[in-house]
């Protein structure tokens, strides 16, 4: 190997030709993929072309008003992502891929995009080649490609053989020469195989989608009759006065689709996001923090979580009978390339003898064990160093070592067996790991350093009712003990690697949903008790640090990764805890709470207005030939009954308890309350078109001349105006409706509650005053000197009968809350609990047979 790697000048070389690394890993969007996301949706961009076409017929006032709150929605969400991406941004550099180069002779950490090509890269367990490059030096080195190829099992390398960008070390080290990077590598171009990281999509998002498909599929259909029946009573054949209409008539209609609602949960997402970096947790997945309030198990390695990752020696145990084990420990220790958390225990105590390997195999997850082959005087010796159970039925004599090791274990100690072989091969001729016989040389006992806040941080779960799963490579009874030490409380059930391997079918599923101590685990078998449990019905956490978790992290819902583990583990994690702070885990438990919760009341508020206008809109095309709405009353009714207090209720949220699926207790609100509101609406609609005579006459002498009248001809003018008048009324109604759903999705008190939930949070009640004192000022512009600003508000001076829809007001008001009450309404809960059932068990048919867990 070139000892000295590139100099200075040949970097720089390298760089100005453009053999520089361009590529990087991100944990957030673009700025332009923002802004595209955002932008770019099939009702933004139909909307924003009516908002063109209202411009091109000079309807200026129609066009703000279907473009409005789509613009406001996408500025609001679009400022929000980018102060959320720079704040994530800025810390994730904490977690920015480093790697090792060699340059001028001396090994230093670089960012990866300062990588040039020729550039010599050491790479040691738990790395992640992030670059294609030759192997020119290496020890006893085994790479994970499986996010490139698929397979499983890991690859032994040799000297000349290739590293492939996206794969990881899993034991061993060894240094490569660059080659390629960027679009060239392998990587990029087995773009399919390598990007194994798909977009967990959560159940909140799964729901809005289907439901959104549902309600454009009804404004669509309404879109369709609207088109036939105005070709078939068109009896003038002012084709052109249709085509005028027809925009305006698309605008309303499109407004039963839910279009700002998957901009509002980005919104809520990308508030928690920063909320929770504050405590120390990073999101990569911003919908993860969602994911966490459905988690029901959490699934953890023992490291890291109940305990440190700093272990103790306590003794060595000699069991050969001479006094050589501390010796041959310390040989070991020197010796290996497998410099682990235990050797580092051995050297902290016994230090460096100086000892180097002729030959080894070194640690890995998967054989549970390593061994080198040392020069002891004149002769060899090959010694291994892993769990008894690997050993146990090679050992020549077991001179009580289970006796010793339970009796450890139930202290909470960990053991590993140093043992004496034969020389020979460490791999036979198909690379597979060869044990000899086997001599016990001496027990390491060794101490796990426990976490200060693991017992509060493991009862806030149980408070939750979680389900708490510890999968650990270490025996289960050390780790049962170290639980005890801990003073962690709660039944105990374990099992071990070799008893849970022996179990098939049915058996091994109920070993693996009743036990919640799994000792001797392989990687394979911790990825096997996630997708079980994913599979029954439970919604997992998983919380992981190394190479061995990588498969796990990946498969469970939500993956959690400890700053100080592997690369690989945080690059595939949806959640990093910063500083290691498992403490911090809670409380994204209960942000995620807190953005279902907020979500929950958002989606009542907003699913209830669309609801509405898809029963209202039908009626009156039917019965008027026209809309209930225009674009401009459609836009203050949304801004004034849902899009500032959806906003605000994103900030404002409290947690609550998160039960199954959300949508369906929305329906459970948000259909009957949008019946109600919606036969109040169209008794206000006929009453003020047919029942309004005064009010007509009144506005018809204020505003013509005679002379007018007579060119205009009566009876259009009262049609006009009585559509007018009657389109004034709903809209104070559904306005004011709107505002005061308020009352009833955050109860201040006992008395609005209708489901006996108080949120005792005064701030939605404040706004709703503001909002309806906005809404009583603007239909009474006229009376303060800006009638211009109320005609282009298109608000119809209502006067005396603006009292008239306070009255219906208060009637509804008073009738919802008290059939709300009397009426559970648990079948609508329930049927959409079941469809929503079967739709998920279809799609778990479908990627089932697919082959996609």
């Amino acid at each position: 190997m070139d000892a000295t790697g590139l100099t200075s000048d040949e970097v720089k070389d390298r760089v100005s030709r453009g053999e520089v690394n361009s590529t990087e890993t991100v944990v957030s969007r673009t700025y332009g993929q923002i802004i595209v996301k955002n932008l770019c949706t099939a009702l933004n961009l139909l909307l924003l072309t009516l908002g063109v076409v209202f411009v091109a017929m000079d309807e200026f006032v129609n066009a703000l008003a279907t473009t409005g709150i789509i613009i406001l929605n996408i500025i609001i969400a679009t400022i929000q992502e980018m102060k959320a991406k720079r704040r994530l941004d800025k810390i994730s550099l904490l977690l920015r891929p480093k790697v090792k180069i060699i340059r001028n002779g001396v090994e230093a950490e670089y960012d990866q995009k300062s990588i040039v090509k020729d550039d010599i890269i050491h790479l040691e367990s738990g790395d992640q080649a992030l670059v294609d490059g030759v192997i020119v030096e290496m020890r006893s080195m085994e790479m994970d490609e499986s996010l490139l190829t698929g397979e499983s099992s890991t690859v032994r390398k040799k000297v000349d053989e290739m590293i492939y960008s996206g794969s990881f070390c899993v034991t061993g080290e060894g240094y490569y020469k660059v080659t390629a990077f960027g679009d060239e590598s392998y990587a990029s171009q087995m773009m399919a195989s390598a990007k194994k990281f798909e977009n967990k999509i959560t159940p909140l998002q799964k729901e809005t989608v289907s439901l959104t498909k549902v309600l454009m599929v009804i404004s669509f259909s309404y879109l369709l009759i609207l088109m036939a029946t105005t070709i078939l009573t068109n009896h003038n054949g002012d084709i052109i006065e249709v085509i005028r209409s027809a925009p305006i008539y698309v605008a309303v209609i499109l407004e039963i689709v839910p279009i700002a609602l998957f901009l509002l949960i980005v919104i809520a997402y990308m508030v928690a996001a920063v909320r929770m970096a504050d405590s120390g947790v990073l999101l990569q997945q911003s919908n993860a923090v969602e994911s966490m309030s459905h988690v029901n198990t959490v699934c953890m390695d023992k490291t890291g979580t109940i305990t440190t990752n700093k272990l103790v020696l306590e003794e060595i145990v000699p069991l050969d009978g001479t006094d050589d084990a501390k010796k041959y420990a310390t040989m070991y220790a020197s010796a290996t390339g497998s410099k682990n958390r235990t050797i580092e225990a051995v050297m902290n105590v016994y230090g460096d003898s100086g000892t180097e390997a002729i030959d080894e195999i070194l640690f890995s997850s998967e054989r549970k064990y390593s061994g080198v082959r040392v020069w002891d005087d004149d002769k060899e010796v090959t010694m291994f160093l892993g769990a008894y159970p690997v050993f146990k039925d090679k050992l020549s004599f077991d001179g009580g070592i289970s006796e010793k090791i339970q009796e450890n274990s139930a202290k909470g100690l960990r053991t590993v067996l140093l043992v004496k072989g034969e020389n020979g091969p460490f791999f036979d001729s198909d690379d597979e790991p060869v044990l000899p016989s086997l001599d016990p040389l001496a027990l390491l006992v060794i101490r796990d350093e426990i976490r200060p806040d693991c017992r509060e941080t493991i009862e806030e779960f149980l408070i939750n009712d979680m389900d708490l799963k510890v999968i650990s490579g270490d025996d289960p009874a050390t780790v049962d003990a170290i639980f005890s030490l801990a003073g962690i409380p709660g039944e105990r059930k374990i099992i071990s690697g070799d008893e849970f391997a022996a179990l098939e079918g049915d058996e091994r599923t109920k070993a693996i949903l009743e036990t919640n101590i799994f000792g001797r685990m392989k990687p394979d078998d911790k990825e096997e008790i996630v997708t079980t449990l994913k599979d029954n019905g439970r919604y997992v956490a998983m919380v992981g640090d190394g190479v061995n978790d990588v498969k796990a992290l990946k498969k469970a819902h939500v993956g959690v990764a400890l700053e100080s583990g592997s690369g690989v583990a945080r690059g595939v994690s949806d959640i990093v805890l910063m500083e290691d702070r498992f403490s911090a885990l809670p409380k994204a438990l209960t942000e995620g709470k807190r953005t279902v919760s907020g979500m929950r009341d958002i989606l009542k508020l907003y699913l209830t207005r669309n609801f509405v206008l898809a029963l209202i809109v039908p009626i009156v095309m039917i019965c008027f030939q026209t809309t209930p709405l225009t674009p401009m009353t459609s836009l203050i009714y949304a801004f004034v009954a849902v899009s500032v207090a959806a906003f605000l209720m994103v900030i404002w949220a409290k947690p609550r308890e998160t039960k199954g699926r959300i949508l369906p207790g929305v329906f459970k609100f948000a259909i009957p309350s949008a019946i109600i509101i919606a036969t109040f609406a169209l008794a206000v609609y006929f009453v003020f078109y047919y029942g309004t005579t005064d009010l007509l006459d009144n506005f018809i002498n204020i505003t013509f001349t005679p002379d007018e009248l007579t060119k205009l001809g009566e009876t259009g003018l009262n049609n006009d105006l009585k559509e007018t008048l009657a389109r004034g009324g709903i809209l104070l109604f559904l306005s004011v409706s709107g505002i005061l759903q308020l009352f009833l999705i955050t109860p201040v008190c006992r008395f609005f509650s209708v489901d006996g939930y108080v949120a005792r949070d005064f701030k939605p009640v404040v706004l709703s005053l503001l909002l309806l004192g906005l809404i009583i000022l603007a239909f009474n512009l006229d009376q303060i000197g800006f009638v211009e600003l109320q005609m282009m508000l298109k608000i119809p001076a209502l006067g005396m009968y603006q009292f008239l829809v306070y009255i219906f007001v208060a009637a509804w008001f008073f009738i919802e809350l008290a059939i709300m009450r009397k009426c559970s309404f648990v079948g609508i809960e329930r049927a959409t609990e079941k469809m929503y059932g079967r739709k998920a068990r279809k799609a778990a048919r479908k990627a089932a047979k697919e082959g996609i867990q």
